[in-house]
């Protein structure tokens, strides 16, 4: 009989806190919906380009950031024949080539052509010259950099 009237106390008290917790769920603020996913969408057609603050010449298309203030990605256009002066920056810069045959000198190397699907990384502080091959094409790379970009004539070449 013990067993009995103990089972009936575990069960009434299970019932118990079962209601509680159901009155509880019911006083709960509906839940809200989930956030959104984060994606972002630019269609090529989309991607507006506007003169390189500081690099006459050059578009650019700012993805993500802000190039005036800090990390950013940015498509960047030329045309074929462009060449920027000798040159450094003064944080790293990451670059993919889209279209055309990127030019890089680097101070003291030979000139490197990049077609699509070529990487560079500019570890900043070097001096360097680059462009976009003549006759190509006008040339479009993806640059990333986690600082504000500028450009700063190197005269000692």
């Amino acid at each position: 009989m013990k067993r009995v009237a103990g089972w009936c106390v575990v069960l009434g008290l299970s019932l118990g806190l079962g209601g509680a917790g159901i009155a509880e769920e019911a006083k709960a603020p509906a839940k809200k919906p989930a956030a959104k996913s984060g994606w972002k969408f630019l269609p090529a057609a989309d991607v507006k380009f506007a003169e390189t603050e500081g690099v006459n010449g050059s578009q650019s298309a700012t993805l993500w950031g802000d190039m005036k203030k800090g990390a950013y990605g940015a498509f960047v256009k030329w045309p074929a024949g462009f060449e920027t002066p000798w040159h450094i920056h003064s944080h790293p810069i990451r670059a993919v080539v889209v279209q055309g045959t990127f030019t890089a000198e680097v101070k003291g190397q030979a000139v490197r052509e990049l077609g699509p699907g070529s990487y560079l990384y500019d570890p900043g502080h070097s001096s360097h010259k680059s462009g976009c091959k003549a006759g190509g094409g006008e040339c479009v790379f993806l640059i990333t950099q986690s600082a504000a970009f500028d450009i700063i004539p190197d005269e000692k070449k």
